[in-house]
């Protein structure tokens, strides 16, 4: 029983020890918890105070730039040039101005070639092509040899040519030899009728003198002579121009068959003279179709060795100097434009830039599909940098204005660029040499004017000639530059 009990109280202190050692570690763990964690709040505080201090310093480093920005974009909206300046940059300044305001019609349109500027090459004969001199997008002179054509029509007609040419030779060697008297018998045989008659005239006359001769012999041999005379004259002004007319007329008739038939070849596209291509290769039948006008071609239908027919054009020679832009104007504003009515041409080839046109013709019928009219602007093409196709917005200034519908203008060459802004330089008043710098907000270009919508007001005197050197000086003055 003692031992029993004995055990009992063993067990029992032993569950107390336990108790009491788990309590103790538990302590010992929260107070390790407790320390660990103010021995971590303390590094975080060492690690976070100075870049507290350093945002701190930033925001309020931060916060004086742009104090320093504003100011220095206060600065930077003025130019001050000095006399010297001024006067070497040649500065005109013109004033804001109104005017009846001018309404902008913007429609599509297409380029097309001008066709009074626009010829067909087309063969008068039938035949094959020999060669072809020239490809699309060529460009060729007035009188270029652009293709050859083998036509036997021309060579049949070279022949007929030479035929005539020969007549005409025989015909003129025949008439200089009847203009030549000793060879006409009746001519020659009256002339010696009347030296016979002539002769014995003046010997009857001498035997009368002598007394020798009798008056009957004198008066025969005078009727003789007379009848003599009369038969020379009468075959030197009769026989001999019957000879020479009928010679001279063959000779007329023999040249204007030659002429007619050179005019012929020539209008076919022969070459005649004696240096051509075409003459020295002996071939009569060829053909030169030549380039009517000066320009590029723009057709082309035709390859070597390919058979032509009479009438059918072969190329198309363009001068697209000047174009066409064809305008499709919405039927309920056709009749808001006139002829002459000022247009501005922009497209995608054209970057920035516009070409400015009149109204030239208005179509008198609709498209009945798209209820549009067909506007035609005839336009300069320098450069030749809008092609046939090209797809271009078409802007007409449409308005007539009115004294209640009035709109600010400056010139163009008032507004600069400064990155993605329209700037003008405003004088002034009172200072001559200061310019302040002024962001406007700008609409379409009318005759050299632009329209101003916002920034300036009637009667600012705004710098024209001279803006790209006040530009220059604000650059600088942006980049720090003295």
């Amino acid at each position: 029983m003692t031992d029993e009990k004995d055990d009992s109280i063993r067990e029992r202190v032993d569950s107390a020890r336990n108790v009491l050692n788990r309590r103790v570690s538990s302590r010992n763990r929260n107070l390790l918890i407790i320390v660990g964690t103010a021995v971590l709040l303390g590094v975080l505080a060492l690690f976070l105070w100075p870049r507290h201090e350093s945002a701190s310093k930033r925001q309020g480093n931060a916060v004086a730039e742009n104090n320093n920005a504003e100011e220095d974009a206060k600065a930077g909206n003025e130019v001050v040039l000095s006399p010297t300046t001024l006067a070497a940059a040649g500065i005109e300044i013109v004033s804001v101005t109104e005017r009846p305001a001018v309404a902008l019609l913007r429609v599509t349109g297409a380029v097309e070639a001008n066709q009074q500027q626009t010829q067909q090459v087309t063969p008068l004969v039938s035949g094959r092509v020999e060669r072809v001199n020239v490809v699309l997008g060529d460009h060729v002179q007035a009188g270029a040899v652009l293709a050859i054509v083998s036509s036997p029509e021309v060579a049949e007609m070279h022949g007929k040519l030479h035929e005539a040419e020969t007549r005409l030779t025989l015909a003129e060697q025949n008439y200089a030899r009847v203009q030549r008297a000793e060879n006409r018998a009746a001519v020659i045989q009256a002339k010696a009728r009347l030296d016979e008659a002539e002769a014995t005239l003046r010997r009857t006359q001498r035997l009368i003198e002598l007394g020798a001769g009798a008056g009957k012999d004198l008066v025969s041999a005078e009727a003789a002579y007379k009848t003599a005379k009369a038969d020379y004259d009468y075959q030197s002004n009769i026989s001999i121009n019957r000879d020479v007319q009928q010679a001279r007329s063959e000779v007329d008739t023999a040249r204007v068959e030659v002429l007619h038939l050179r005019n012929s070849l020539r209008a076919l596209g022969a070459d005649l003279s004696e240096s051509s291509d075409i003459k020295s290769s002996h071939d009569t039948s060829l053909v030169a179709l030549r380039a009517p006008l000066s320009g590029t071609v723009t057709e082309r239908s035709v390859n070597t060795g390919a058979g032509i027919e009479v009438g059918k054009p072969i190329l198309t020679v363009s001068n697209i100097s000047t174009v066409w832009v064809i305008a499709n104007v919405p039927e309920g504003q056709v009749n808001a434009l006139r002829v002459g009515t000022p247009a501005d041409i922009r497209s995608a080839a054209l970057g920035e830039n516009t070409i400015s046109g009149r109204v030239t013709y208005i179509d008198t019928a609709l498209n009945e599909e798209t209820r549009t009219g067909r506007v035609r602007v005839e336009i300069a093409n320098p450069g030749e940098r809008l092609k046939i196709g090209m797809f271009v917005e078409v802007g007409f200034q449409t308005g007539t204005g009115t004294a209640e519908s009035q709109e600010l203008v400056i010139p163009d060459e008032a507004v600069q660029r400064i990155g993605d802004r329209s700037v003008v330089f405003v004088n002034k008043a009172g200072e001559p040499g200061h310019f302040e710098v002024r962001d406007v907000q700008l609409g379409g270009a009318v005759e050299g004017y632009r329209r101003v919508l916002s920034g300036l007001a009637i009667g600012d005197r705004v710098v024209t000639k001279g803006g790209f050197a006040l530009k220059t000086q604000l650059m600088k003055k942006s980049l720090g530059e003295e």
